[in-house]
């Protein structure tokens, strides 16, 4: 095996045992190396950290376009072999010199704070779109109802009012601040840890009856589900990413042990509140695809058309019987 890839490896399995990485970023790093690792067999076999230069990575990247990615994924490729020889610098393995002579290679594309679950991703680093049905929402409300106030409650809050406030995200929640909530005009503003983008959402009942109880409870003068410490400084990426993480870890442990007492099919992950959300807007409420989009804050409405399509189908079908039959034009009885 390459020298770069036993290295990159060795440098990430070090970084998620110290806790400084979560195990999904960690095992997509790895698969991003994997594919350099198979890159460099073809291109240059037995290549040494020294090795890898402009270049090899233009190639890489020119090779990584040539087989249909888009350039955000590449950049996503070429993102944890910049992490690796930065870790080759401090080691005195590659010159601070020639490290700041491959900044060229990297392909102009949005950066983002948190490295959490992509969307078509569930807790457990599945693809498949995990969502409750109306029934299992049911079953899920009663036993919450049964809960006293207490840690388990609380998590079990932040999942509900992630499906009340259109799909919010964990990093969203976690960060979420009291002067992102209007509540005379009941919206939600802020901009969003993964994309920069700025969210706007209207906050319906449940969501404000949630942010009611909370504030009430006067725990946290900044952060509204006091998840952060009121005096949490953003600027370090690697800080706030390891704080997420490591909420979500702990909210995930709740939702799991709840998901398991309850007897759903899969692991109960904050992401299946935002996939529960999205899958009856389309299915339930039938509201617009272009909608949807904007209320879970995608990029593009491509990203909620690539996520959902399963879902889509049923809902252009019925819509179409429902509303596009224009039985006035039918064909006339023989």
């Amino acid at each position: 095996m390459d020298e770069f890839v036993l290295f990159a490896e060795d440098y990430y399995r070090r970084r998620h045992a110290s806790g400084e990485i979560s195990f999904h970023t960690w095992r997509n790093a790895l698969s991003q190396i994997e594919s350099f690792g198979h890159f460099l067999e073809r291109a240059r076999p037995g290549a040494s950290l020294e090795d890898v230069d402009t270049d090899l990575l233009q190639d890489y990247r020119r090779y990584c376009l040539m087989s249909g990615n888009l350039p955000s994924t590449v950049g996503r490729k070429l993102h944890p072999l910049r992490m690796v020889l930065q870790e080759a610098v401090r080691k005195g393995r590659v010159s601070q010199e020639k490290l700041a002579s491959l900044e060229n290679v990297y392909l102009p594309v949005k950066q983002r704070l948190y490295g959490g679950a992509a969307e078509g991703e569930a807790d457990g680093g599945e693809t498949a779109v995990k969502f409750l049905t109306d029934v299992q929402m049911e079953q899920f409300l009663r036993f919450y109802k049964t809960l006293p106030e207490g840690s388990r409650r609380d998590r079990l809050d932040l999942f509900l009012f992630s499906f009340h406030a259109c799909g919010l995200r964990v990093s969203d929640i976690v960060t979420l601040e009291w002067r992102h909530i209007d509540l005379k005009e009941k919206t939600l503003s802020k901009i969003l840890v993964k994309t920069r983008n700025r969210l706007v959402i209207p906050l319906s009942s449940p969501a404000l009856e949630i942010l009611d109880r909370w504030k009430a409870r006067k725990l946290n003068n900044r952060f509204v589900f006091n998840l952060l410490p009121e005096d949490f400084v953003f600027g370090d990426d690697g800080t706030l990413e390891k704080a997420i993480d490591s909420r979500n870890r702990s909210v995930r442990l709740t939702l799991n042990a709840v998901g398991r007492k309850l007897g759903f099919p899969f692991p109960l992950g904050m992401h299946v509140a935002r996939h529960t959300f999205a899958v009856m807007a389309l299915n339930s409420a039938r509201l617009d695809v272009h909608l949807i989009s904007r209320l879970l804050g995608h990029s593009s409405v491509t990203v909620t058309e690539k996520v959902y399509a399963t879902f889509l189908l049923p809902t252009l079908s019925s819509e179409v019987r429902e509303k596009l039959s224009f039985s006035e034009f039918g064909l006339p009885n023989p």
